[in-house]
């Protein structure tokens, strides 16, 4: 409102203070004290005298936007973590990847949606089908595998020792995770690839593009690696994207790997494709992999199915994966 005012002062000051000075040059004029070419002079010197004054009303409006955004950061930054770090953490350098749930709980405040008394054992190097109907608990059992939410009830533990007792930035090290909708950002495509691991190089980032199945389309673009991708990956297509979020899972190295529906949004040649990348990704590494595809289930050596928050049949090796995938 203020800033409304502040504009609308400024321009009355410039107009009015422009409109005097022309009436005052303009008496002088016919009065022989001044000639037209004086008066052309003396009002181009206001307009430049105004100039900055104009400059400082937009700078003004910049502030305020500055001002906005960063309070807006403050309450972010003052905002205590839900998740609380244990006072005196364990060490965890590089995990094996064994996840056991203990009668695992958990709500979305009054909602009655979330996980109810959910109790399995994974051993390292798994690869798990995660299968359910929507709202079913799939994405809040990964969210709960990442410590992204601490259990109401129940423990999960990785390598025998509870998340809780791990540092936060350790664990989440433990992860590479990729999405049904990659997270690209407007830079090139190298450094959405090395998003996560700024020190890579350029060897590593080509190799982790030729595990991806990347590498020949990123070389036919007209800059190769040094193409940008657009704000939110807009600048490729959503198979490349998606090749691109498992390059950068590639160059992570981390030891387990979360797939949110790696191929929902895909047509079959590329979804082929993405599964290639897929199994070589997985090898060595204990997977999550939530999928609805009956294709894209087939590498699993354990399917946990679930049907509203509770964990209702599990499955190995998998080998009627149509009446898992439809639960």
């Amino acid at each position: 409102m203020w800033q409304a005012v502040f504009n609308v002062v400024i321009g009355l000051t410039i107009a009015g203070g422009t409109a005097a000075a022309l009436y005052i040059g303009v008496k002088h004029v016919r009065a022989g004290v001044l000639s037209v070419g004086s008066l052309l002079v003396v009002m181009a010197y206001i307009a430049q005298i105004y100039q900055p004054l104009q400059l400082l009303t937009n700078k003004i409006t910049d502030l305020q936007a500055w001002l906005v955004s960063l309070e807006r950061t403050f309450v972010l930054l003052d905002q205590k973590p839900e998740i609380a770090e244990s006072l005196s953490p364990k060490p965890l350098l590089r995990a094996k990847g064994d996840f056991e749930f203990r009668g695992v709980s958990f709500q979305y405040g009054d909602s009655g949606r979330g996980l109810k008394n959910v109790s399995f054992s994974i051993p390292a190097g798994s690869r798990v089908g995660i299968v359910g109907a929507t709202g079913a608990g799939k994405t809040t059992l990964l969210n709960l595998i990442m410590r992204f939410y601490d259990p109401s009830d129940g423990r999960v533990l990785l390598d025998g020792v509870d998340l809780c007792e791990y540092r936060i930035s350790d664990l989440r090290r433990q992860f590479a995770v990729v999405l049904q909708e990659p997270v690209l950002f407007d830079a090139s495509i190298a450094e959405n690839i090395a998003y996560g691991k700024r020190d890579a190089s350029d060897e590593e980032i080509v190799a982790a593009a030729k595990s991806a199945c990347a590498h020949d389309f990123i070389m036919k673009l007209s800059r190769q690696y040094e193409s940008g991708a657009g704000e939110r990956g807009t600048g490729l297509s959503g198979g490349e994207r998606q090749r691109i979020s498992l390059a950068r899972a590639f160059l992570r190295d981390s030891p387990i790997l979360i797939l949110d529906e790696p191929t929902s949004s895909v047509d079959v040649q590329t979804e082929n494709s993405i599964l290639a990348a897929t199994e070589n990704l997985m090898q060595g590494r204990t997977t999550f992999m939530i999928a609805h595809r009956l294709n894209t289930l087939r590498s699993c050596n354990l399917i946990l199915a679930f049907d509203q928050g509770e964990l209702v049949e599990i499955r190995k090796p998998a080998d009627d994966l149509s009446v898992a995938a439809g639960r």
